[in-house]
């Protein structure tokens, strides 16, 4: 959802862009608990339950941005000359997105995920609020664990979370320096 975003956003003429950039960026500013519990309170008024659906509307509604804004910036500073060079040479839209664009766009991809990834898999309270605690995620099982003053074990999911993220860093920062070393180029 956020690369298509991010890809109309790049397309649109900069005032405009910066404009809807902002109201992306808008809701960030406030915080990540202010925000769950405002969508807590859109779903009891539109009287939609609280579960699995609505989790998944939180995460999306909390996350996105991170994953719009660094596409979004790598896209907006791709040189057109690559987009115009490739066409001059007969390549078809789909050709260009697929050869050109999509390649180069991969460090703002790997970001993106980076950036999301990362407080995903240690949030609690978004589940917590939005499935009434029925549905628990990794953060979840963490938080209760150390409450509970099962300390042990909280700090061993909570070793195993960071080594997972440290995994996951370390692909991130090997597969964006090959992007950028093989120029982006297929």
């Amino acid at each position: 959802m956020g690369y298509p975003a991010a890809y109309i956003l790049s397309r649109m003429r900069p005032a405009r862009a910066r404009v809807v950039v902002m109201l992306f960026i808008l809701p960030m500013w406030i915080n990540v608990l202010v925000r769950t519990l405002a969508t807590v309170a859109l779903f009891d008024f539109l009287t939609l339950p609280l579960g699995e659906g609505a989790l998944i509307f939180g995460m999306v509604y909390n996350f996105l941005p991170f994953m719009i804004y660094p596409i979004y910036n790598v896209l907006q500073k791709m040189d057109p000359s690559l987009i115009e060079a490739a066409e001059d040479l007969g390549a078809t839209p789909r050709q260009v997105f697929r050869h050109v664009v999509f390649p180069l766009s991969m460090p703002g991809i790997v970001s993106g995920v980076m950036m999301v990834f990362m407080p995903t898999i240690s949030t609690f309270a978004i589940a917590e609020l939005l499935t009434m605690n029925n549905i628990k995620l990794f953060g979840t099982t963490i938080q209760e664990n150390i409450n509970n003053g099962m300390w042990h074990y909280g700090a061993a999911l909570s070793l195993i979370m960071l080594v997972i993220i440290g995994i996951t860093t370390l692909f991130g920062d090997a597969s964006s320096e090959d992007a950028a070393n093989d120029g982006g180029l297929l």
